[in-house]
């Protein structure tokens, strides 16, 4: 009974972290989700975007008019204005009396109680832009079409972390592959270490026949480690690019199809071009939206010249007194309120041709960006036609390591058929399957260089 309990224990136990396994395994979508979640270099484009858009609103909000509150209070524990006190005698002397009959007081009346310790001051002011040359309405075009360079750069960068996810896991791929080839060619090499010093000893072969048979089982051992690291170099890449600290080689779900890339590689060139360089692409809409940006800076420029004035009005209402607005008493005979309509104008008369000199500078950088929308054209046409002629060089080499690979084989066959007679040696057995070990690594490599080249132009194109 207890051996059941056990047994069915362990049963579990070896369920829950077969489950636990299969619940770590990232597919190409998952480590899609995981890079736009996390990449740092996409958060950073996207809160970019997010201000350029807070740029626009902010440019929007300049045509309507701007609205400014002030408010203050002072409390004056001696106030300038004391009590005023009238002498009745000299009232009473500045009357022309009767003689005999001058009345005389000697008291003092108080005619005023003296000025109040509190005292508010509130102004409220409208301006409103009326005339500006044109450079609000410019600003807005500006800062919307930088906006669309913002979003232009993020939809870029993903498309980009996209296709370096796709490169690096097809790198992995191929890697592993290779990775497996070397292991059985290692095997191979081993045995012929062995074989060698079997025959050093008993005179067959030479001690040198024996030296460069571990001397290539060492070359070996040093290119698995060598493989290694292009292997943990490439998981470090996709751990950062993801955020996945923990990401493992073995916790990668993903399968290639080497045939997925015959239609690029057949297909017309010339209309893949024809997209790779359309206006809708991303890298060719930010130049020319560059563009843009730089021919609205300079209407910006020339609309803040010399002797341009910027016309505003502005409507402004006060109030100050000794106590609130409408708490006091009697307000609207002391007119403590004011109601003000202005109209302002600014310009510069002279500032040293600084203006003018910003003209001639916002007129060369949009020269600057036309050259720089060509040069971006010709850039792409130079990555594509190298991509091209790689395709096409890793094409001929491919057939010919075919060649080779299928000599081999026969060789693999022919030394086989001999060593099983009797007549041959293992040693030519064992050389003739690590040669066909080595022309598969180079095919796999130029398959790499292949699918490299295939994603970079589809990365162009699509």
């Amino acid at each position: 009974m207890i051996k059941k309990l056990l047994a069915g224990f362990i049963l579990l136990f070896s369920s829950f972290c077969s489950l636990a396994l299969f619940a770590q395994a990232y597919t190409f979508q998952d480590l899609q989700r995981q890079m736009e979640e996390n990449n740092p270099d996409l958060l950073s484009l996207q809160e970019e975007y997010r201000r350029s858009r807070l740029d626009v609103k902010d440019a929007w909000a300049g045509l309507g008019p701007t609205v400014d509150l002030q408010v203050s209070g002072t409390y004056m524990f001696n106030p300038p204005v004391g009590a005023t006190y009238l002498n009745v005698d000299e009232l009473l002397n500045s009357i022309s009396w009767p003689s005999g009959i001058k009345p005389s007081s000697g008291q003092y009346v108080k005619i005023y109680d003296g000025m109040e310790p509190t005292l508010y001051n509130f102004q409220l002011s409208i301006t409103q832009p009326v005339f500006t040359w044109g450079k609000l309405e410019n600003a807005i075009i500006l800062y919307d079409k930088i906006a669309d360079i913002k979003h232009s750069q993020l939809e870029a960068k993903q498309q980009q972390m996209l296709t370096e996810l796709k490169t690096r896991l097809v790198t992995l791929w191929y890697l592993n592959r290779i990775k497996e080839i070397i292991e059985e060619e290692s095997s191979y090499a081993r045995r012929l270490v062995e074989v060698s010093e079997e025959a050093a000893r008993t005179g067959l072969l030479t001690d040198q026949d024996s030296l460069d048979a571990k001397i290539q089982a060492k070359e070996l051992d040093i290119a698995i480690q060598d493989l290694m690291e292009q292997l943990n170099n490439q998981i470090l890449e996709l751990r950062r690019s993801t955020g996945l600290e923990e990401l493992t080689f073995e916790q990668i779900a993903f399968d290639f199809d080497e045939n997925q890339f015959d239609y690029l590689i057949s297909g017309d060139r010339e209309q893949i071009r024809e997209r790779a360089l359309s206006e809708e692409r991303n890298s060719i809409k930010m130049v020319k939206d560059l563009l843009d940006v730089n021919k609205r800076a300079e209407k910006i420029a020339k609309g803040a010249v010399n002797w341009k004035p910027d016309i505003a009005l502005q409507a402004s209402i006060g109030y100050g007194g000794s106590r609130f607005p409408f708490a006091e008493t009697n307000w609207m005979r002391k007119d403590d309120y004011t109601v003000n309509l202005s109209i302002g104008l600014k310009t510069t008369i002279w500032d040293g041709g600084k203006k003018v000199r910003d003209v001639s500078r916002k007129i060369s950088e949009t020269k600057s960006a036309a050259i720089n929308q060509q040069d971006v054209k010709g850039e792409i046409q130079k990555t594509l036609n190298s991509n091209w002629n790689t395709i096409d060089v890793c094409n001929m080499k491919i057939d010919y390591q075919d060649l080779k690979i299928s000599s081999a084989q026969s060789k693999i066959q022919q030394n086989e058929i001999v060593f099983n007679t009797g007549y041959g040696s293992e040693s030519d057995l064992l050389s003739a399957k690590i040669d066909s070990c080595n022309q598969q690594i180079e095919k796999q490599k130029l398959l790499l260089s292949r699918a490299v080249s295939c994603l970079t132009i589809l990365y162009l194109s699509e």
